[in-house]
C-alpha cells in the first residue's frame, strides 16, 4: 500500500495488464471516458526532478524523466490510467476487421497548439517518421506496424505485418503536426514543439528548467495550473528543501526523512524500476578491462557478480532500507514476471570461485558507465565489488551522452557500444515484459525493428523466438508462459545483473491535491490546488 507520512492509508495502484485479445478486439474497452478537468487557477505547478531530459523530441528517447515532461505536450492514440490499465487517447475507439490491421477512429476536434486540427495526416506522419527513424527509442513499440493508411480524415488503418498482442505499445506513438514539422524542419520542431497536451511548451533552459503554460482549446478541458515548470534538481536534500520552502510543488525521488515533513506529504510506492548492471558479453575484446581478452563472455563472471554483490547492503546504505532486491528484469506487478525465480544469497566465496573457475583468480579491473544521480550507488559497488576481486573504476557520465555511449550501436551490425559495464534502471511502462525484451535483450536486429537498444551484444535466439511468438499470442496464458521461460533463460544467461527495485518517493505540497502514478510520469493535468 502507499502511506502518508502521518500513516493514513493511500491508494496502491495495482497495474492491470491488458493485451490486445483482451482489449483491441473489444468495443466496449475502445470507448472508456476520460474525466474532464474544469477546476483553473492563476498558478504554477512546480515539479523537482532528479535529473534534466534527454530532448523535447517525443520520438527521441523512452525515458522516463522525459516521458515526464513530454506527456504534458503531447498526446498519443491510446493512453494508460495511473493504474496502466489502457484507455483511449486521441483514438476515441478501435476495432480489427483483420488480424493485420488496427483501425483506429480519431477523436474530432483535437486541436494541435498552433490551432491545427489534428487529422489522419498527423497519425500516419507521426508513425512514419518513427519507422523511419532507426534511432527513435520508440521504434521497437511499433516494429510490427507495415504501414499506416488514411482512410478519411478521421480513420486510420495501421496495417501490421504480423499479429501483435499488446495495445500499449501500437499505440504509444505520440502525434505531432505533420504540416508544422515539415514547414518549420526537424530542429526547429524540437525548438519550438506542438502537440496537443494540456501544455503548450513556452522555454527551456537545459540544466535549469522546462516552462509550459495550459491550453486553453485542450480537449479534455483546461488545466487545473496555468504554467508548469520542471526543475532538474540533482541534490536530493535539496529537493526537499524546496518543498520544505514551497519552491516546489512535487519532488520526485527524495530521501526518507524521520522527521515529519514541513509543508508536504510524503508519499511511498513500489517502482516499475529495477536498477541492475549489464555487460558487454558479445565481444572478444571489450574496450574498458584491464584483460587481453573481455571477462564478461563468460557466464560465471557474470553469475560472480550475481553472488557477490549485497544488495541488500546497499538498499540499507543508500536507500534507508526503501527498496526492494530484484530477482529478475522486471518488478513483481509486470506481466511477465516469474515467482519461480529467487535471487541466491550474498556468498562473496563463490564469487571468487566462480571468477577463478573462469580463469580471473586475480580479478580484473573494470570501467563503470553511470549517471551522475546515481553517484552513491556507484561508490558502494566499488567497495562492494573489490571484496571479490573486481577493481572498478567510476565514469561518471551526464544524461546527454550517457545515452549515446551505451547504445552507440547504430544499424551497422558491425558498430559496437562504447561501454563495458554499466549502471541503468528499466521500468516496462506498458505494464507487460515484452517491452525489456523486445527493446534490449534481443538479438541485435536494427532491420527488423528489434534490439536496438541492445547495449550488451546478448543474443539467444531461444529467447527470441519466446518473444517473438508471444507477441503475436493472444491467449494471456500462453502469452504469460512464454514471457515466464524468456525470463528464466535470460536469469541463467545474466547479460544483466539485476539489484534491487526502488521504492518511489514522492512529495507533495499540501497546497495541491495530487496522487502519484505506478509509471512515475508526472502529469500536470491530474494536479489542482487545493482550496
Amino acid at each position: 500500500m502507499w502511506f502518508g507520512a502521518a500513516g493514513q492509508t493511500a491508494r496502491l495502484a495495482v497495474g492491470l495488464f491488458l493485451p490486445m485479445a483482451a482489449c483491441l478486439f473489444s468495443g466496449g474497452c475502445g470507448r472508456t471516458s476520460i474525466p474532464s478537468q474544469e477546476a483553473s487557477s492563476k498558478h504554477t505547478l512546480r515539479v523537482a526532478l532528479d535529473s534534466d531530459i534527454y530532448s523535447m523530441d517525443p520520438h527521441r528517447l523512452y525515458e522516463t524523466t522525459t516521458l515526464s515532461v513530454i506527456e504534458n505536450v503531447f498526446e498519443t492514440l491510446v493512453m494508460q490510467d495511473s493504474n496502466l490499465k489502457v484507455i483511449p487517447g486521441l483514438a476515441s475507439h478501435w476495432e480489427t476487421p483483420d488480424d493485420l490491421t488496427w483501425r483506429v477512429h480519431l477523436r474530432r476536434g483535437v486541436m494541435f497548439h498552433n490551432g491545427e486540427e489534428m487529422r489522419s495526416v498527423d497519425v500516419k506522419f507521426s508513425y512514419e517518421r518513427v519507422l523511419n527513424w532507426p534511432e527513435s527509442g520508440f521504434v521497437n513499440l511499433i516494429n510490427a506496424v507495415d504501414r499506416v493508411d488514411v482512410v478519411d480524415d478521421y480513420t486510420v488503418d495501421i496495417k501490421l505485418s504480423k499479429p501483435y498482442g499488446v495495445v500499449a505499445n501500437l499505440g504509444a506513438i505520440s502525434i505531432i503536426p505533420a504540416r508544422y514539422v515539415r514547414e518549420q524542419g526537424a530542429q526547429a520542431f524540437v525548438e519550438k514543439p506542438v502537440g496537443t497536451g494540456p501544455f503548450k511548451f513556452v522555454e527551456r533552459k537545459p540544466g535549469e528548467y522546462i516552462k509550459l503554460r495550459a491550453f486553453d482549446d485542450y480537449w479534455r478541458g483546461r488545466p487545473g495550473f496555468d504554467e508548469m515548470v520542471f526543475m532538474p534538481v540533482p541534490s536530493p536534500d535539496r529537493r526537499v528543501e524546496m518543498l520544505e520552502a514551497g519552491q516546489a510543488d512535487i519532488a520526485w525521488m527524495i530521501p526518507v526523512r524521520r522527521d515529519p515533513p514541513v509543508n508536504y506529504r510524503a508519499y511511498f510506492q513500489p517502482a516499475l524500476h529495477v536498477f541492475y548492471l549489464a555487460f558487454d558479453c558479445g565481444r572478444m575484446k571489450t574496450p574498458y578491462v584491464d584483460q587481453p581478452e573481455n571477462p564478461f563472455r563468460d557466464v560465471r563472471v557474470r553469475q560472480a557478480f550475481l553472488y557477490g554483490i549485497d544488495t541488500a547492503g546497499l538498499i540499507d546504505a543508500v536507500f534507508d532500507g526503501h527498496a526492494y532486491q530484484a530477482s529478475q528484469l522486471v518488478s513483481p506487478n509486470i506481466f511477465g514476471y516469474s515467482s519461480t525465480i529467487k535471487r541466491p544469497a550474498t556468498d562473496r566465496e563463490r564469487a571468487r570461485e566462480l571468477l577463478t573457475e573462469a580463469g580471473f583468480a586475480g580479478g580484473f579491473g573494470v570501467t563503470l558507465d553511470m549517471m551522475p544521480s546515481r553517484k552513491a550507488v556507484g561508490e558502494f559497488l566499488q567497495k562492494d565489488l573489490a571484496r571479490f576481486g573486481v577493481r572498478a573504476t567510476l565514469n561518471l557520465v551526464p544524461k546527454e551522452d550517457f545515452f549515446k555511449k551505451i547504445y552507440s550501436r547504430t544499424g551497422d551490425p558491425a558498430s559496437q557500444n562504447d561501454t563495458s559495464m554499466y549502471f541503468l534502471g528499466w521500468a516496462c511502462s506498458s505494464g507487460d515484459a515484452s517491452e525489456v525484451f523486445e527493446y534490449a535483450l534481443h538479438t541485435f536486429e536494427p532491420q527488423r525493428l528489434l534490439g536496438v537498444n541492445n547495449g550488451t551484444g546478448y543474443s539467444n535466439k531461444e529467447v527470441d523466438r519466446l518473444v517473438e511468438e508471444s507477441l503475436s499470442t493472444f491467449d494471456s496464458k500462453e502469452r504469460l508462459k512464454l514471457l515466464q521461460d524468456a525470463m528464466i533463460l535470460v536469469m541463467r544467461d545474466l547479460p544483466w545483473v539485476p539489484l534491487y527495485i526502488w521504492e518511489d518517493v514522492y512529495g507533495v505540497s499540501n497546497a495541491i491535491s495530487y496522487t502519484p502514478r505506478l509509471d512515475d510520469h508526472i502529469l500536470g493535468f491530474d494536479a489542482r490546488p487545493r482550496s
